[in-house]
């Protein structure tokens, strides 16, 4: 019987490498393969839907608590003044949701609003550059804030914004 030399600790190293050098190979290109695919799939919308579970749920309302939005009967009066007047005002129009709500008697106008309602200041007939004071005194509007300033330059409408209210 012919004997053998006994291995030392590398060459059964280098032997045991070798033995698992080609699965793992194939494990990680297989590995490869699978993210390109998922990617590739992500990059569709069908695949997206059937991937993706929160894609699934877009739009369906969760079991959640949701938060208290205000009723649509939420209504109140919003009052706008002009910061430094020259002139007269009567030209320039509050609008709400883009219809003339209102006009600008003694450099103030005031116009009822409920929620959602975008309100803006059209200067478009007069020349120059004029602020305008937002105020109300309900506490249920989180939106606009008392005291915050808008601006219309020439031919531009001041923007005060969506009206919010809190419940």
């Amino acid at each position: 019987m012919e004997q053998r030399r006994q291995q030392t600790y590398e060459e059964r190293f280098l032997r045991a490498y070798e033995r698992l050098e080609k699965p793992l190979f194939r494990l990680i290109l297989l590995g490869f393969a699978l993210i390109l695919i998922g990617q590739l799939a992500l990059s569709t919308p069908q695949g997206r839907q059937f991937l993706s579970a929160t894609d699934r749920m877009e739009g369906q309302r969760s079991a959640g608590v949701m938060p208290a939005a205000a009723t649509e009967k939420s209504k109140a009066a919003l009052t706008i003044r002009a910061v430094e007047p020259e002139g007269s005002l009567s030209k320039v129009w509050v609008e709400v949701n883009g219809v003339p709500a209102g006009t600008f008697q003694n450099q103030e106008a005031t116009v009822s609003v409920k929620q959602g309602d975008v309100v803006t200041v059209d200067t478009s007939e007069l020349p120059g550059v004029y602020r305008f004071e937002v105020d109300h005194d309900n506490p249920e509007i989180s939106y606009p804030v008392p005291g915050m300033l808008v601006e219309a330059m020439e031919g531009q409408l001041a923007e005060v914004g969506p009206i919010h209210f809190m419940k």
